[in-house]
């Protein structure tokens, strides 16, 4: 069994979360037209753009 090196692995995070990121960037900007503003109602007025931006960021 092959184990990143700690350095490897925040390479491969960082990389990873940019990608992710980028092919999110329609639902990332969603989520935050809907956050802006708002502090504590944000968990229930944008629930579902947050469940969507989830959802993208997982694949």
């Amino acid at each position: 069994m092959n184990a990143l090196s700690r350095r490897e692995e925040e390479t491969l995070l960082k990389t990873t979360k940019a990608r992710a990121l980028k092919e999110c960037d329609p639902v990332v900007k969603e989520f935050a037209e809907c956050a802006q503003g708002r502090t504590l109602s944000v968990a229930w007025a944008c629930r579902d753009k947050y469940k969507s931006l989830q959802e993208c960021m997982l694949q």
